[in-house]
């Protein structure tokens, strides 16, 4: 027998063994790479499975909590239109409130000027009721003596309201170049004695002669004339 040929064998044989020690090997890691993917498709399965149902029940709640948002920015909007409204109704009682405090506020100090005049008028001395009788019956005006009892400016006043008719206070200060308060005073005496009268129904008042002291100043004149008349 050829050594070499033996020897040839011997490895062919190795070889041979060799080939199949590696070929079990990889038909065992085969199998267990297979079980390993079956396992591992299992198994993803299974957390695919866990994974949408949790995606589901997270839906459910995002949806839920996404009504509720939605009604409660509903409720948000018609709670400040009715804070609004609300609003405008305190604003504008505010307002009257306002307004009804200033009138109590006038309505009280016109009162209390009221009470002050009312006052003043209880303390002033009472004019006796002769006195007052006598002053505005003029019994003490007498035929031609009204002229002699009056000054130059009281006669020149009453000759103007003689001829020109009813005037008021102001409208004989300026004929007479007098002040107000002089003219007031005369037009005071003239209507306190009896020679004059006074319109009050509009102010400033007017003042008018009364009938006998017209009717004195006529006769007194009628008197003067015929004087005149005499020496002439």
């Amino acid at each position: 027998m050829d050594p070499f040929a033996v020897a040839v064998d011997a490895a062919s044989i190795v070889v041979l063994i060799f080939v199949l020690a590696v070929g079990r090997k990889t038909v065992r890691y085969f199998k267990q790479s297979k079980q390993a993917v079956t396992e591992s498709a299992s198994l993803i399965s299974v957390v695919v499975d866990a994974l949408s149902s949790r995606v589901e029940v997270s839906e459910s709640i995002v949806n839920e909590v996404k009504s509720g948002f939605e009604a409660l920015n509903q409720r948000n909007g018609n709670l400040e239109e009715d804070q609004a409204k609300l609003r405008t109704g305190y604003l504008q009682l505010l307002d009257r409130l306002e307004e009804i405090l200033s009138n109590d506020k006038k309505l009280i100090s016109e009162l209390e000027q009221l009470k002050t005049k009312v006052a003043a008028a209880q303390q002033a001395p009472p004019v006796p009721a002769s006195t007052s009788q006598r002053e505005r019956t003029g019994t003490f005006i007498g035929g031609g003596d009204i002229l002699s009892s009056l000054t130059s400016t009281e006669r020149q006043t009453l000759e103007i309201l003689s001829l020109e008719g009813p005037k008021a206070a102001p409208e004989l200060g300026r004929r007479l170049e007098k002040s107000r308060e002089h003219t007031s005073r005369l037009m005071k005496k003239l209507y306190q004695e009896g020679y004059v009268d006074r319109e009050s129904n509009h102010a400033p008042f007017r003042y008018k002669v009364t009938d006998t002291a017209r009717s004195a100043i006529e006769s007194a004149e009628k008197t003067l004339t015929a004087k005149v008349s005499e020496k002439a």
